[in-house]
Formats: structure tokens, C-alpha cells, sequence
């Protein structure tokens, strides 16, 4: 039976990350997918400025920028009379790259695993099927294609970076909160009639709800804000420019030339308890600690995670013990998992600001946005924290 060093179940962003961060490392690994065809593109698309130099480290961001990754250079709040409240641009201190990097989600995903299977990962797609159960050293794992055809291997250690309702989370009966807000996120492509060089993230606090203008490539704009349930068959049928009409009426800074229905996104906050199980196995990703999009963290997280779980890892060599992988994993999970909960209560924050039709003008984060713009030690600490330094 083959044996691998590291399996991972989940080849979204936080899998593909950490297969991507191992590349030629000369750990054996295997990562299975059910899905056979492209991430889900309304997702997260902007890598912190710090994140694009972790990315340069494994070898992967110029494939990105070969891609069409485009720079962002700031993030910008607008009131609901459409006045620009704060403008947080990306602190300079020492950074190679004082910008964000956007591509749109699916094509970052294609970039990892691609970097991942040239430096040795084998990827197993079209996955119908999967078990798992406990072998001595290790995990004896089966799995069956979309014909019924069954394979077998083994592996040390058991990553689960399989998304929100993470199956390996709920083998190996691993405790989780789980948050779900009240409102979906409803997400439109569009395109802004006006599109500046120097791109930017615009965060519109109209009367009621928060809309957020996100760049995509070559022009392109993500649109997403809140919405009740009961709208979303008007939503989705609604023509582009009733659509761009609607959200200038919300405020006169959005001015959008086109506009049409993408997709829904249903936010939830996941918060896990660490594995004290027999064997070596950690949950990365939405598994672990899943966000409200409203601070796009998500994927930087797993950026960061995997970054620092691939050191210890390649440390090992290949042909690890699982004791030694089991004391890597608690290390880990000792220094990161306080940071998660941290950043998990902050990002939770800001997703109760956003989940709401009744905002009244957000008169609270207002004033809290324009305390900040005249406090440079705030707004250093706000670019800072943007940039993920």
C-alpha cells in the first residue's frame, strides 16, 4: 500500500496553500478534492502586501503576476451621502511590495495546486467518495472516483481543509462553534464607469446596509453587500442598469457603467477545538477558523498558517514518525491558536457591523472611521494591520 507523509482532504485555498508551501520540500503528499472544476470565484481575492512576499518565499507569486494579478494600493470609506470618511493606504515600513496583490479567487487556487503538484504533490480530483480510519503510525485511507473505482494508501499525517462542514471535522468528532448570520451576501461583477490606475477597496456605508466595491482584473469590480432572503429573486433577474441606478440612489459615490447578479454567499463564523485525539492531524482553512468576508482575512489566515506549519514540517524530512508529527502539531496549534481566536472575535466584529438592512447610516462606525482619520497613530496601526504586519 503507498504511504504518504502528509494527506490533505480539501484542495481550496488552505489545502492548496500548503501543498504549495511544501513544494520540494521531498515530503510525500497527497491532496483529494471531490470538485473537478474551479474554486468558487465570489470568494476572497486580495493577498496582504506581507502575504505576497510569503508567496514570492515558496515560489509562487509570479505565476500569479504572470496571471494578471493587479496591484491595490489602499481601502476607502464613504458615508452614506457619498463624502469619503477615511482612506487607510498600505504602510510603506520596510515592505518589497507596499501594495496588495488581487486575482480572482479561482485563478489563485489554479496557481497553488499547479506550484504544488511541480514540486511533488500528487492531486487526486473527482473524488466521490473517502473514509478514514486510525492504523498504527498513522491513517489508512480509501477513496472512490465517480466510476466506483477504489484506491487505498495511507499517510501520517491527516490535514482537514475541507471548508465550513468539514467531513474530517466530523470523523474525527473535533468540537466546533459555529456562528451563522442572519444575512447572505449577495455578490454582483460589474465595472465602475471611472477606473483609476491606483486601485482601490471601497467600503460604502449607505443608509441601511454596507456595501463594499472590490477590483477585480482588468477592470473589473466585485460588488457585495447584505441581503434579505425575500429579495433575492428580484436580485437576481434585475437588469444591469436598473441595478447600477439602485445602488447610486443607496450612495452617489458608487457609480457603476454595468452590473449583473453573480452569486450567494451565506457567511458563518467556525471556531474549532484543537485535535486531542490519537494521530497526527490539524484542520486548516474554513475548517478551522471560517470569517465574515467583511475584512477579506480568510485567505491571508491560511496564507499565514500554512507558511508556518510548513516550516516545522519540512524540518521533519520525509519518512516522519507520527510522534514526531504529533509534537509539531501541538507546538503548532499551542502558538497559532490563540492568534485565530483573536482574530476570529475581531473579524466577528465586523461581520455583526455588516449583518444588517437597518444600518441608519452606520453612525457609529462612522465616527469611528473619522476619530481614526485624524489620529495618525490609529491610522498606522489601521495600514498596518491591513497589510498583515
Amino acid at each position: 500500500m503507498k504511504r504518504f507523509d502528509i494527506a490533505i482532504v480539501g484542495a481550496g485555498i488552505a489545502g492548496s496553500a500548503l501543498s504549495a508551501a511544501l513544494a520540494d520540500s521531498g515530503l510525500s503528499i497527497v491532496l483529494l478534492d471531490k470538485r473537478t472544476n474551479s474554486l468558487d470565484t465570489a470568494r476572497g481575492d486580495a493577498i496582504q502586501p506581507v502575504m505576497c512576499e510569503t508567496l514570492a518565499k515558496w515560489g509562487v507569486l509570479q505565476a500569479l503576476i504572470d496571471a494578471g494579478a493587479e496591484k491595490r494600493y489602499a481601502t476607502r470609506w464613504f458615508d452614506s451621502q457619498g463624502s469619503e470618511i477615511l482612506s487607510v493606504p498600505v504602510e510603506f515600513n520596510g515592505l518589497k511590495a507596499p501594495w496588495f496583490r488581487f486575482l480572482n479567487h479561482e485563478v489563485i487556487g489554479k496557481c497553488l495546486i499547479r506550484h504544488a503538484i511541480d514540486g511533488g504533490a500528487k492531486s487526486l480530483e473527482g473524488i466521490k467518495s473517502w473514509s478514514v480510519e486510525r492504523v498504527p503510525d498513522g491513517w489508512r485511507m480509501e477513496v472512490k472516483d465517480s466510476d466506483g473505482k477504489a484506491q487505498q494508501f495511507s499517510a501520517t499525517i491527516l490535514v482537514g481543509a475541507d471548508g465550513t462542514g468539514s467531513l474530517v471535522r466530523k470523523q474525527l468528532r473535533i468540537k466546533d462553534q459555529v456562528h451563522r448570520y442572519k444575512y447572505p451576501i449577495a455578490v454582483f461583477w460589474g465595472r465602475e464607469s471611472s477606473v483609476s490606475n491606483h486601485r482601490t477597496l471601497d467600503v460604502h456605508l449607505t443608509q441601511d446596509r454596507i456595501v463594499s466595491i472590490i477590483p477585480r482584473t482588468q477592470g473589473g469590480s466585485k460588488i457585495a453587500f447584505p441581503i434579505d432572503r425575500s429579495e433575492l429573486s428580484e436580485w437576481r433577474v434585475c437588469e444591469s442598469k436598473n441595478i447600477c441606478t439602485r445602488l447610486r440612489e443607496w450612495s452617489s459615490a458608487i457609480d457603476l457603467s454595468q452590473a449583473k447578479f453573480g452569486a450567494i454567499y451565506l457567511p458563518v463564523s467556525v471556531q474549532t477545538e484543537r485535535w486531542i485525539g490519537e494521530g497526527a492531524s490539524v484542520l486548516l482553512g474554513d475548517a478551522c477558523h471560517a470569517m465574515h468576508p467583511a475584512r477579506s482575512m480568510g485567505m491571508n489566515t491560511c496564507f499565514r498558517l500554512a507558511d508556518n506549519l510548513s516550516k516545522s514540517l519540512k524540518d521533519l524530512g520525509s519518512g516522519f514518525s507520527e510522534t514526531d508529527a504529533s509534537e509539531i502539531l501541538v507546538q503548532f496549534e499551542n502558538e497559532f491558536k490563540p492568534i485565530i481566536d483573536q482574530r476570529l472575535a475581531e473579524n466577528h466584529t465586523a461581520g455583526q457591523d455588516m449583518d444588517t438592512l437597518a444600518g441608519q447610516g452606520f453612525l457609529n462606525l462612522k465616527s469611528r472611521l473619522q476619530k481614526a482619520s485624524k489620529n495618525q497613530q490609529i491610522l498606522q496601526g489601521m495600514a498596518l494591520s491591513s497589510a498583515g504586519l
